[in-house]
């Protein structure tokens, strides 16, 4: 739940197609869940840049919003936050 919470912030914030100012806050669930689903498998912020961009041209088709490198900077703030969570959760331990 703490990688959904996580995606969530990240994409609603970078909101890509302008969306949430006039639609629901669950405009991108389906993309975020689909991104929380790939990230047990994702080994490197390039690979999460790269799946991040696979998912959301899936869903909205090819647009230059979606090239690997506008991808790049949202892939690094979610892997540093899982990151950082894991690293949280095994001090706590």
């Amino acid at each position: 739940m703490e990688h959904y919470r996580i995606v969530k912030e990240v994409i609603d914030n970078w909101d890509p197609k302008p969306f949430l100012h006039y639609t629901p806050e669950d405009e991108y669930d389906p993309e975020i869940r689909m991104i929380v689903e790939l990230l047990p498998t994702v080994t490197s912020v390039e690979n999460l840049a790269v799946r991040i961009h696979e998912v959301f041209v899936k869903m909205f088709s090819v647009d230059e919003v979606f090239a690997i490198p506008n991808c790049f900077p949202i892939a690094l703030e979610i892997y540093s936050k899982i990151k950082d969570l894991k690293s949280e959760n095994q001090t706590s331990n």
